[in-house]
């Protein structure tokens, strides 16, 4: 009975394991899939790039091959098993092929191909927040760990935040790519900016009667104990009719530093007439690369509308500033590219970790891209101060905020390509001949995720580990810590 009942499970399993067809017309065509993997390039350690055949049809079969290592799958929802795509990625190249069955006759797809490539961070982070001002109670940042599809929230505004007291999180940053030394910024009820030291936690107000703001966008130094931060005052306008339905402005915005041994807060640059914002180290931790707009308006109580009016014509452009962290003294500012000759606006300089390039999103206007359809990314030769637009990289609508691997081999940004509404990580590589790779989606357990989930991602950040702080602990510190003031110096103290 025994020996009966073990044959018939592995008749039955022979006849459940899909086979590819052997007699079948062919199509001088890929299939289209979503999301859309056909012959691009992935790290070796990613997780299966799982995808749906938007192909009609009454049945489906997928054969992957690489070496020796071949998997055939059926349906239409293609969801690779993380042990057969191990092996697949062991080779440097994937040859994917779909079959389609329509009214008993099997058709055979092009195959194409997925070229593995260099390995990429393990783990990466991002808010998760709803597209639109509605509410951001929901908010969290979560991390992911790109070699699976086990994610987690880092910190969530749900933990906290009561129905009579709203907080708003956002601004995580890391110092050269690790968990130990990070921070985030709480803002309104129980509010500061939260940071590791060395994995032991601080909450600190940066804000001083010498500075218009708290810090807001943050760079870490990479060998030394600072943080670079642009200070803030923004205005949020919805439009009725415009394309790009949301518009956020500078009121004001300068340059601070904080120096994180001794507690204090001194001025980068802070000219009335200057908007400054978004700064982003060197590698070697010696320039300091930033945006910055030309904008004069009576400082009244209209200066809010005047801003919001003048908003088409406010564009910003990408200075640097020389820095020595040993004497921590600064050099003048060098415009570097002026955009806003060519009708143009700069935001978000990223230098890439080897020092050779620095990317940035380019559109019409303003600071904040992520809200502006037209904007793409754009390349600076930091050698010889050449500017292109990689093509590779955009799509007709936004590409915004990006972030380099810590290999620089990778560029991770957020884009609204899929359907002009929710922003979604995408990642490229960066070839040898400099060059990128076409950009594919992050990889989801379901293939259908981004046409269901109704939450975007934004500020995707490059992780060589995981958060260690729980986020129980991160939210009993908030509860339970006020946040500690810093001084205001006009220097920098040795």
């Amino acid at each position: 009975m025994r020996f009966i009942t073990i044959t018939a499970f592995l008749l039955l399993l022979a006849a459940c394991t899909p086979k590819a067809p052997s007699q079948f017309s062919t199509f001088d065509a890929a299939p289209n899939i979503f999301p859309d993997y056909t012959d691009v390039a992935v790290p070796r350690n990613i997780a299966p790039v799982n995808f749906m055949i938007e192909e009609s049809a009454d049945a489906y079969i997928t054969v992957l091959k690489a070496g020796n290592s071949q998997t055939v799958l059926k349906g239409r929802k293609v969801q690779i098993p993380i042990k057969s795509w191990r092996k697949l990625t062991a080779s440097t190249d994937i040859s994917i092929q779909v079959f389609t069955r329509t009214a008993g006759k099997w058709n055979a797809y092009s195959p194409f191909t997925i070229n593995v490539t260099d390995e990429i961070d393990p783990y990466i982070s991002y808010r998760v927040i709803m597209p639109s001002v509605e509410s951001y109670e929901r908010l969290s940042i979560n991390q992911r760990d790109l070699t699976s599809f086990r994610e987690k929230v880092i910190y969530a505004n749900e933990m906290v935040q009561n129905t009579d007291q709203g907080q708003c999180i956002n601004c995580h940053h890391y110092r050269n790519y690790s968990t130990d030394n990070m921070q985030f910024h709480a803002r309104q009820y129980l509010g500061g900016t939260i940071m590791s030291i060395d994995g032991q936690l601080r909450k600190i107000n940066l804000k001083t009667d010498s500075t218009i703001s708290a810090g807001v966008y943050p760079a870490w130094h990479p060998t030394h104990d600072f943080i670079a931060y642009s200070t803030n005052k923004t205005h949020q306008s919805i439009h009725s009719i415009d394309h790009n339905r949301i518009e956020v402005t500078d009121e004001e915005s300068d340059l601070i530093l904080y120096d994180i041994k001794n507690n204090t807060v001194s001025i980068i640059e802070n000219d009335p007439a200057q908007f400054e914002c978004f700064p982003a180290w060197s590698p070697d931790g010696r320039m300091l690369y930033y945006v910055s707009a030309h904008y004069e308006a009576p400082f009244d109580a209209d200066r809010k509308n005047r801003v919001f009016l003048d908003s088409r014509s406010i564009r910003y452009d990408l200075y640097r500033k020389p820095f020595d962290p040993d004497t921590r003294t600064w050099s003048p500012s060098e415009l570097i590219l002026e955009t806003s000759a060519q009708g143009m606006s700069t935001t978000l300089p990223r230098v890439s970790p080897d020092g050779h390039l620095l990317m940035f999103a380019v559109a019409p206007y303003g600071v904040f891209h992520i809200w502006h359809r037209d904007a793409d990314l754009w390349l600076m030769d930091l050698e010889n101060d050449s500017v292109w637009v990689p093509q590779e990289l955009n799509s007709p609508e936004v590409e915004s905020y990006h972030s380099w691997s810590s290999n620089g081999k990778w560029v991770m940004f957020s884009t609204r390509r899929e359907d002009g509404a929710f922003t979604r990580l995408y990642f490229a590589h960066l070839n040898s001949d400099g060059k990128f790779s076409k950009p594919f989606a992050l990889p989801q357990r379901d293939p259908s995720f981004n046409r269901s989930f109704m939450y975007s991602f934004n500020i995707p950040e490059f992780m060589k580990e995981p958060v260690k702080i729980p986020a129980r602990k991160l939210a009993s510190f908030i509860k339970s810590q006020n946040a500690a003031s810093v001084n205001y110096v006009q220097k920098l103290e040795k």
